[in-house]
């Protein structure tokens, strides 16, 4: 045998980095659910409102929002080497005044055939040499609606911090009467609540307090807001996120 034909021919096998590398099977679930996008080829996201992307793994359909926009389109996925592919995105048309980032996400989503996770709360969509292209966070973990269940701080409302005030804004569930209370720093607010298949929320039947107040703005953002909410999720960070019927994040409130 030529020894040293065998040992480039091994040490060349070691060296295969690519999509095509075999690899413990990734299981599909792992990647359900939806990621807030982080980084783009090296670049960190500072958009105010952070695009996202969505994987119904029972479907086998990706969904998302990349800042102004809504995507949706159909995935497949070898979990044996991890490729991952995209089939024809769909979008609506909205005519947005920054569409760079979209654009340079939609760009690169060309180029992903693999992902790589850091681990169970990080995923990297990668190109056929596993270089990451696209970071990705976990954006929130489905729960019963029983876990929400109290009183929970609000800390931002459409992107925005609550400003400082002597009276914490705060919304209250009572899950086990399907209740809802809030105050907004002035003004309270009750109604009912209802969840149905995964992390959807339906808050109905909801009334206000009329009190005059210095500073009304909060307080429309806040009521505007909770009329908005059709759905809910725990972040990595404990947070409870409250979503519009688009996906986007109207709310977040901590214990």
């Amino acid at each position: 045998m030529n020894w040293k034909i065998f040992f480039i021919a091994l040490t060349g096998a070691a060296l295969l980095t690519s999509c095509q590398t075999a690899r413990q099977a990734t299981p599909l679930s792992m990647i359900e659910g939806e990621w807030n996008i982080t980084e783009v080829n090296g670049s960190a996201i500072k958009a105010q409102t952070s695009p996202y992307i969505g994987f119904n793994t029972q479907e086998k359909r990706v969904y998302g929002n990349f800042g102004c926009n809504r995507i949706s389109g159909s995935f497949d996925f070898n979990g044996k080497n991890e490729q991952i592919e995209f089939g024809q995105m769909l979008s609506t048309m909205m005519a947005c005044p920054d569409m760079e980032l979209e654009q340079s996400i939609l760009q690169e989503l060309n180029s992903v055939e693999c992902i790589k996770f850091s681990d169970n709360e990080h995923l990297a969509l990668c190109d056929k040499n596993r270089k990451p292209l696209i970071q990705m966070e976990r954006r929130f973990h489905t729960v019963p609606l029983s876990d929400i269940d109290g009183k929970w701080r609000i800390v931002s409302v459409f992107g925005e911090n609550m400003p400082v005030s002597d009276q914490t804004p705060y919304v209250n569930f009572d899950t086990g009467n399907s209740c809802i209370s809030a105050f907004a720093g002035c003004n309270h607010l009750s109604g009912s609540i209802k969840s149905g298949e995964k992390n959807t929320l339906i808050i109905s039947n909801a009334a206000t307090t009329m009190m005059a107040c210095p500073d009304m703005s909060t307080e429309e953002n806040v009521f505007t807001a909770l009329e908005q909410v059709s759905g809910f999720g725990i972040s990595p960070d404990e947070s409870l996120l409250l979503f519009s019927d688009g996906g986007n994040e109207v709310m977040k409130l901590k214990r």
